[in-house]
């Protein structure tokens, strides 16, 4: 009897490995599919739809994300992750551009294979990055004047020269602001363009509307942004604690003695991650770096204006 189930065991992990190679090769077609579980002898009953829903069940268990879409199965994430940052995501949808220009044929197709296979291996950090993207995608700079796109080149550059900035901007209470910086890179957020930037020692992120600049001052000084921590460290507790799960570029670091977790988190996006940490309220405490806890309490204190 033993030596039956695991033949049988054995047979379901074989189908199971073949399906996910037929996968990595192309998108498979819903009858291929349905041949493959039942052994070529489908015979229109549920019986083999519902084993079918068994082993993609288990594929959901371990992570592999597959989805049927005009009657063929396409899989969305794979075995293996990659943690890809935010220049990667950039650089891969550079290249998804250069494939929409290509003319049809061997060459596009392959390439855009390629894409995909990247695409497939993203973790959830590079998905959020990929997500963030897309949105900026449709911002569109025909509504600024021609001197507010030379401006948001201008700030390009002082990101790519990589020297501290001296910087008058208005706030939101309109309150002129001079500001020691080191330039990280231009973000979007909804309708405005910002230039985020390191406050000098480390102090802060800020991302500041263009539009909001009043000028800007390049200092003969090196850049200190390569000194941004990407390790967040905080707590979080009761029911939230309990039913946390980490992300793949997170790790526990302690469980303290009233049931709280402390949580490590490298590499991952600030702004995402802050958001993120945000909806958690209560039950989520950041604990260094100092400057992204003040960061989240600025942004709490603005909401709470609202009410």
């Amino acid at each position: 009897m033993t030596k039956k189930l695991t033949e049988k065991y054995n047979d379901s992990c074989i189908k199971l490995f073949e399906f996910i190679k037929m996968l990595y090769q192309e998108d498979v077609e819903f009858k291929k599919v349905i041949d493959h579980f039942s052994n070529g002898q489908y015979d229109g009953t549920s019986n083999t739809h519902v084993t079918l829903n068994k082993y993609l069940n288990a594929m959901k268990i371990f992570g592999i994300k597959v989805k049927k879409i005009n009657k063929k199965y396409h899989m969305l994430s794979s075995i293996y992750k990659i943690k890809f940052n935010s220049n990667d995501i950039k650089s891969i949808n550079l290249l998804k551009e250069a494939a929409d220009v290509l003319p049809e044929g061997k060459n596009k197709s392959c390439f855009e294979s390629f894409i995909k296979s990247l695409e497939m291996r993203y973790d959830e950090s590079a998905q959020s990055l990929e997500q963030v993207t897309n949105t900026t995608k449709n911002l569109y700079l025909d509504f600024y004047h021609s001197e507010m796109v030379q401006q948001v080149k201008q700030c390009e550059k002082y990101c790519q020269d990589k020297q501290k900035l001296e910087i008058i901007f208005t706030n939101d209470k309109e309150e002129e602001i001079n500001l020691l910086c080191s330039p990280l890179e231009t973000t979007y957020q909804k309708r405005k363009i910002c230039l985020k930037v390191l406050g000098n020692n480390g102090s802060r992120i800020y991302e500041i509307p263009i539009e909001n600049i009043k000028s800007i001052k390049q200092l003969p000084v090196a850049s200190s942004a390569q000194s941004i921590p990407t390790t967040v460290v905080y707590r979080i507790k009761n029911r939230l604690a309990r039913n946390y799960k980490l992300r793949d570029w997170e790790r526990l670091d302690k469980i303290e003695s009233d049931g709280s977790h402390v949580i490590v988190n490298k590499n991952e996006d600030l702004n995402i991650i802050l958001q993120r940490l945000m909806r958690y309220g209560r039950e989520c405490e950041i604990l260094s770096p100092k400057f992204l806890k003040e960061e989240m309490i600025e942004r709490i204190n603005k909401t709470l204006e609202n009410y």
